[in-house]
C-alpha cells in the first residue's frame, strides 16, 4: 500500500477538518471547525494534534523502508503508527457527536502523549541512537489502552514480519 495522509483537510489551512475513508477501519469525516469553535472549545487543539500525527504517520510509512531493522526503535515507529491509525479511527465517532469538549479533551492528551512519544522516538531512529531507552512507558500504555489498541498483539505481529 502506497504512503497516504489520512487528512485531505487540516482544520488550520482550511474550515473543516476532513479524515478521509480508509477501508475496512473507518469512515471518512468532515467537519467545519470554524463553526465548532464556538461549541467545542478543544477542536483547535484537536485539528492541530491530528495533522501533526498525520504527518508523522506519513513521515514514517515514508521512511521505515530505510531504517535498518537493526535500528531498535524501528518497531516503536510501525507500533506508534498503528497506533495513530487507530487514533484517527477513535476521533472519528467523537467528531460525528461532538456531544461536549470533554470528549474532545480526552482524545487531546492521549493524542498528544502519542505525538511526543513518536516525535522523539523518530529523531532516535534517524540518528540510529545504539542505546535504545525503551520508549514503552507507562503514559504510553494507558495511549494503546485509550485508543483500544492491544499492545501485545501489535509486537507479536511484527514480530512475525522480523
Amino acid at each position: 500500500m502506497k504512503c497516504h495522509k489520512l487528512l485531505s483537510k487540516d482544520g488550520i489551512t482550511s474550515h473543516e477538518l476532513v479524515i478521509d475513508r480508509i477501508e475496512g477501519l473507518f469512515e471518512g469525516i468532515a467537519v467545519n471547525v470554524r463553526f465548532q469553535r464556538n461549541r467545542v472549545a478543544s477542536i483547535g487543539s484537536t485539528s492541530t494534534i491530528a495533522k501533526n500525527l498525520d504527518e508523522y504517520q506519513h513521515i514514517v510509512c515514508s521512511e521505515i523502508r530505510s531504517i535498518p531493522d537493526s535500528n531498535p526503535y524501528k518497531k516503536d515507529l510501525q507500533k506508534y503508527r498503528v497506533l495513530i491509525i487507530a487514533s484517527f479511527a477513535k476521533l472519528n465517532p467523537i467528531l460525528a457527536s461532538l456531544r461536549s469538549d470533554k470528549d474532545l479533551q480526552e482524545w487531546n492528551r492521549f493524542a498528544q502523549i502519542l505525538l511526543t512519544q513518536i516525535s522523539e522516538t523518530l529523531v532516535k531512529a534517524r540518528v540510529n541512537q545504539k542505546r535504545y531507552d525503551g520508549t514503552n512507558s507507562k503514559l504510553m500504555r494507558s495511549a494503546f489502552d485509550f485508543f483500544d489498541v492491544p499492545e501485545e498483539e501489535v509486537d507479536r505481529m511484527l514480530r512475525a514480519v522480523y
